[in-house]
């Protein structure tokens, strides 16, 4: 072998070796904190070494460290793009990139008022956020719903843990595609499909209020009406936030009737409600169904599927009514 042949083989074979002693840098988004796997482990179903486990992570896996969250030596944490959540130990990993946090400031509304703003809200044109909010602000095509119960829309979750993940980024359009025709007891539905959901507004927590602050949806507009109307809703009437869905009317066209007042009433009497409305996937968010580590600043549900918006809800005034039947029921404003 001639002397230079030799040495360029010398080269490469230390340039390999520097290669593989080097840690690999992922870019990632400023504001995503992210972690690596450093050998083969488990993420549990909370934060203990005891508790089930919620998925197999092998050595070099990318995870999502979930809002930051920490407890008992334990980082909360989903993979890229698939969930569902879990709990690994922080001797297991190494932070590959961690954004500053801070308070959020107010944001300014970008338009004058509601009758202004656009579906994509204040969202730039053509961006993943933007077809999130229109789809949150498109009533459904008219026909008969497709009946789903809260069960329903945990196996939803499941579905959506596997073809999509959850938080804290809004869906690619590919991502959208993924998600259309899942399976149900009664078929199969996508985003945008109008559904009825039968059950009770959740009593004991904060969880059905007005967003007052403003949102990228409603152009970041404040006060009451200009912002949508949050109802957990559970299928039965001693089950907790944790254990139901979100469901959301948005100020567009909103009856008169409909008012948060209103709603109160029923959820203090623990009045049975029928609601209707398209069915749309909130990834932005994560799941947040376990009370005893809960997210500070998510809405308590148990899966990230909604009805929003509602375009109908009706309400039951006896003792019983007919799930099938719309003319046993009785709309919000009548007594």
């Amino acid at each position: 072998m001639s002397m230079n042949r030799a040495g360029a083989l010398l080269v490469s074979l230390l340039g390999c070796m520097l290669l593989a002693a080097t840690p690999r840098v992922f870019a990632q988004p400023a504001d995503l904190d992210m972690l690596q796997t450093l050998r083969d482990v488990v993420a549990h179903t909370s934060p203990s070494a005891d508790s089930t486990e919620a998925f197999k992570a092998p050595a070099g896996t990318n995870l999502i460290w979930a809002v930051h969250a920490e407890k008992d030596g334990f980082y909360r944490v989903t993979r890229e793009n698939k969930g569902p959540q879990g709990w690994i130990a922080k001797d297991d990993v190494e932070v590959l990139h961690e954004h500053v946090h801070h308070e959020d400031k107010a944001v300014k509304a970008c338009v004058e008022s509601l009758a202004d703003c656009p579906k994509r809200g204040c969202a730039a044109e053509d961006s993943a956020e933007a077809a999130a909010n229109e789809i949150k602000r498109t009533r459904p095509a008219d026909g008969t719903p497709l009946k789903l119960s809260v069960d329903d829309f945990a196996r939803l979750q499941r579905e959506a843990d596997e073809r999509v993940g959850q938080g804290p980024q809004d869906l690619s359009p590919t991502q959208h595609e993924a998600i259309k025709h899942l399976p149900v007891d009664g078929g199969t539905v996508s985003e945008g499909d109008l559904v009825r959901v039968i059950g009770y507004i959740a009593k004991g927590e904060d969880g059905l209020h007005a967003n007052q602050s403003g949102e990228s949806v409603n152009c970041q507009l404040k006060k009451l009406p200009n912002n949508d109307i949050h109802i957990p809703l559970v299928a039965k009437p001693g089950d907790t936030e944790y254990q139901g869905i979100v469901v959301e009317m948005i100020p567009q066209d909103r009856p008169a009737a409909w008012t948060v007042e209103a709603l109160k009433e029923l959820q203090a009497n623990g009045t049975q409600v029928w609601v209707e409305g398209g069915l749309a996937y909130d990834k932005v968010h994560y799941v947040n169904a376990d009370r005893a580590n809960a997210f500070k600043d998510e809405p308590a549900r148990m899966s990230l599927w909604e009805v929003h918006p509602i375009t109908r809800f009706l309400v039951c005034r006896k003792q019983n009514c007919d799930a099938d039947n719309a003319d046993d029921w009785s709309a919000l404003d009548a007594k």
